[in-house]
């Protein structure tokens, strides 16, 4: 009798534990290693709400998702992706999803799948929540290096290109962190590792920019895909 009752109870277990478990092909979870440069002065003074100056945000943006990062059934391991943006000014009268913004430019690596491509738009979407008033994309491979002082990432075509040599602290062996700031619309983050930034961008709008804000960080983003993300996904 009580060998049956203890073959119940795991079969119960069993059950509620398989009921307790996400459906992967329903959820998404990534980790993305960035290494990110701007036009600001060190460091963006537009994480603290709206800025006190009135100007344009044009940066370079480089991630690399972490191994077991996933959008559904669609693996994103060692994925990259590159962003060349202007987010414009409007921190000042509209911080927050929905916000408009002027033109981006969406880099896939060559090795991402069509698959991939579209999972990792819906990532972007979900954790930059913005309207671009133009926006394209691209591909071409992508390099990605991130050591203890500096970092750097760079586009095949020469297109654009990152360095980052990183703030030291008073130990001078490890990087100034910024922590307990949110990074966009992602859930969690290790902290901002401050960085003096050189980067450019050879496209339609070009920039290039030498001494400015940098930074590299890791963030989080995980939940359930929402029906129109799945649609966004499925295109």
């Amino acid at each position: 009798m009580k060998k049956t009752l203890s073959l119940a109870a795991a079969a119960l277990a069993a059950l509620v534990l398989v009921a307790a478990t996400p459906d992967r092909a329903k959820t998404f979870d990534v980790t993305a290693d960035t290494i990110e440069a701007c036009s600001c002065p060190l460091f963006c003074s537009c994480y603290f709400g709206p800025s006190a100056d009135e100007h344009m945000c044009e940066a370079n943006n480089v991630y690399k998702f972490r191994p077991g990062s996933h959008y559904g059934n669609v693996d994103l391991s060692n994925q990259m992706v590159w962003v060349s943006l202007d987010l414009g000014g409007e921190w000042h009268h509209h911080p927050g999803p929905g916000m408009p913004t002027k033109w981006a430019v969406v880099t896939f690596d060559k090795g991402s799948s069509p698959d991939q491509r579209k999972a990792i738009g819906s990532i972007l979407n979900t954790v930059f929540p913005v309207k671009w008033s133009k926006f394209e994309t691209r591909e071409d491979s992508i390099s990605f290096a991130d050591g203890v002082k500096v970092a750097d990432a760079k586009l095949a075509s020469g297109l654009a290109s990152v360095h980052l040599d990183k703030a030291l602290g008073p130990d001078k062996a490890t990087p100034t962190v910024v922590g307990n700031l949110q990074y966009w619309f992602s859930n969690s983050n290790d902290g901002f590792r401050l960085a003096y930034s050189t980067h450019h961008f050879d496209g339609d709008k070009k920039f290039s920019y030498e001494k400015r804000n940098g930074f590299t960080i890791a963030w989080k983003s995980a939940g359930e895909i929402k029906p129109d993300a799945a649609k966004v996904a499925s295109r």
